[in-house]
């Protein structure tokens, strides 16, 4: 007999599963609600606080602008989104003219209309506002403890206020908290690469108070942004803007590239529109700043085109002549120098100069100065092979004769004391950076892994290395010593370029200012960065050499005599003497380890040359032509060893 149907449709044991499933899914969900909810009105309120910001920053703005009336506007709509903030109460009663300020509650969570309305509002009324002395007082420690804290946005925010409400009190103190806080803005805002934003921050800071350094830094930065800006659309302008900028300063941002792209595209804007002798014009001067792939050739058809240009016009030969950048074969007569025709301007500016200078600069009587020995040693050097745009480093007799072709891919040679290890700046897409070779073994080395790091030079006892570089985001190039192994870290000693090591002690020379930004030139400092001093006072002053003995510094200057000339500088009475005098650069010099000469890179034979002078002062001679050419002569350098 079949049995009849239970009664229910699940039997009692999976109801005793379900039960506790289904409460447990319920709990889940209205958990999952109520963070929703807690994650919306967190999101409101992170939008709250940044609506708020921006009618603050708004309002300051407009204040600063002399909109008085929007300024209070955005004043008013901060309050409306958070009563009771300080800021907008602040700005209110300096710029309501006597109003009251009614303070709207904000509605607590669940609350509702009613509740809001019954609540009685709260009013501010400028009667029943503290003495005016005392808010102005905290206003003006408010401002003060967070400009003590570098938090210079707030800090502006704070100021303006305090000069809108009581423009003359500690009007001073106010204006030189101010403008600091622009000038730090500035700063953060360059560092940062954000120009734009720079340029606007050092704007308010000169409409304070005028600053020839920091204007001079404006028309740097403006003329460098607005030279990117246009550069695909005017080439020709930009090559203006940035002409202007590497003049004042070749190691500015990557100004140097910048230019040369710059060149290439207009010399290549006037080869469209046949102007080939000013589309030569253009590339010779690229090729100036460093040789690419291409550009020679490029170049020597536009010459070859303008001087068919030429022809035809009757204004010249059919063959076109040599330019300096390229260099005459060994053993080939140089061309004598062009006379350098010196206008009124020029005197003048050569003239202001001088006067500018603010330390003697004695130049000996020729007849007067003892004669040197013979040359002798070798000097190392690196140049552009002008066909395949390769840097090699060449090591050749000073008294001449053949050169010996030492490495591919590197410029910059220094020698470590004992003359077993070379170290150069590499620039192997694959090993960029500071790296040494043994010439005797092969063996390579590389030390730092940033392509922009350059200049090494050696401590006197081999066991260090400093470089200069401009690796951190600001470009500013900073000195950096490590020890001369692999895998070490580099310490930075601050600002400067051109390191050069003293080779009797732990003494490095270098181009730089002090701490304060002043009082630049020449200066000295350790291997732990102390023990700093200025050696000269012209700001132009760099690529030192130390003599062997440490008894005198020789130096490379632009500020001196109207463009780049030799100098000696005797350490022990700080007597500057002028050793080269000619209208074409003389720079990167090498004193020879005897002491008694030194050699420096010329192009006042037509065609860039090693030359020596007598340390003591006296008549130059050529040593031998460069086997190849150079980019910025501030970029290169050279060594004599024995």
């Amino acid at each position: 007999m079949l049995k009849p149907p239970r009664e229910g449709l699940f039997p009692t044991w999976l109801l005793w599963i379900i039960g506790p499933v289904t409460v447990l899914a319920v709990a889940l969900i209205i958990f999952a609600v109520v963070l929703g909810i807690r994650a919306g009105q967190r999101q409101i309120e992170i939008q709250r606080r940044q609506e708020v910001g921006i009618a603050l920053q708004r309002a300051v703005d407009f204040q600063s602008e002399g909109r008085l009336e929007e300024a209070l506007a955005e004043y008013r709509r901060a309050l409306i989104l958070d009563p009771g903030n300080e800021a907008a109460l602040a700005g209110v009663q300096a710029l309501g003219a006597g109003e009251a300020v009614v303070l709207i509650p904000a509605a607590t969570p669940g609350a509702g209309a009613a509740d809001a309305a019954a609540t009685p509002a709260a009013v501010i009324a400028p009667t029943a506002a503290p003495a005016a002395d005392a808010q102005t007082q905290s206003l003006y420690d408010q401002a003060s403890a967070v400009y003590s804290r570098g938090q210079w946005e707030e800090a502006v925010t704070l100021l303006v206020q305090l000069q809108t409400q009581a423009p003359t009190y500690e009007a001073d103190q106010v204006e030189d908290m101010l403008y600091n806080c622009y000038v730090n803005l500035a700063a953060a805002a360059d560092q940062a690469a954000q120009l734009d934003a720079a340029l606007v921050y050092v704007d308010k800071a000169l409409a304070i108070r005028p600053n020839a350094a920091l204007a001079t830094a404006r028309s740097l930065a403006a003329n460098y942004v607005e030279a990117v800006r246009i550069q695909a659309s005017d080439p020709g302008r930009a090559v203006e803007l940035l002409s202007a900028v590497y003049a004042q300063d070749p190691g500015y941002r990557d100004v140097a590239e910048q230019l040369q792209t710059a060149r290439l595209a207009f010399g290549d804007k006037l080869a469209l529109e046949k102007e080939w002798c000013l589309a030569e014009e253009q590339y010779t001067l690229a090729i100036e700043i460093s040789v690419q792939p291409g550009t020679i050739a490029r170049r020597d058809n536009l010459q070859v085109r303008c001087a068919q240009l030429l022809a035809l016009r009757g204004q010249g030969p059919t063959t076109p002549t040599p330019t300096p950048a390229t260099a005459p074969a060994l053993g080939q007569p140089t061309p004598p120098p062009p006379a350098a025709a010196t206008t009124p301007t020029e005197t003048a500016l050569a003239d202001a100069a001088t006067k500018a200078t603010t330390e003697p600069t004695a130049t000996p009587e020729p007849t007067a100065a003892p004669v040197a020995g013979p040359v002798s040693g070798r000097i190392a050097y690196a140049a552009v092979d002008p066909n395949t745009g390769a840097n090699t480093l060449f090591v050749q007799p000073a008294a001449g004769g053949g050169a010996q072709a030492l490495f591919t891919g590197v410029t910059q040679p220094a020698y470590r004391p004992d003359q077993q290890r070379v170290a150069f700046r590499d620039l192997r897409n694959e090993s960029r950076g500071i790296s040494t070779l043994d010439p005797a073994s092969g063996l390579e080395l590389r030390f730092t892994n940033f392509a922009e790091d350059s200049d090494p030079t050696w401590n006197n006892l081999g066991n260090l290395i400093a470089f200069t570089s401009n690796r951190e985001g600001d470009r500013r190039w900073r000195i950096y010593v490590l020890w001369a192994d692999v895998n070490n870290e580099a310490v930075g000693m601050g600002f400067g370029q051109y390191p050069d090591w003293d080779p009797t002690s732990d003494r490095l020379a270098y181009q730089g200012c002090d701490d304060s930004g002043n009082n630049c030139g020449l200066r000295v400092m350790n291997s732990s960065g102390g023990n700093r001093s200025g050696l000269t006072s012209v700001a132009a002053d760099m690529q030192p050499d130390w003599a062997a003995t440490g008894a005198f510094v020789a130096f490379t200057s632009e500020g001196r005599d109207g463009n780049a000339e030799i100098y000696r500088l005797d350490v022990a009475t700080s007597q500057v003497t002028r050793l080269t005098e000619s209208p074409s650069i003389d720079a990167s010099p090498a004193v020879s380890p005897d002491g008694q000469w030194v050699a420096f890179l010329s192009n006042r034979s037509g065609a860039w040359a090693v030359w020596a002078v007598p340390a003591a002062g006296g008549e130059a001679q050529q040593l031998f032509p460069v086997l190849g050419n150079f980019g910025a002569w501030q970029e290169f350098g050279m060594q004599w060893i024995d």
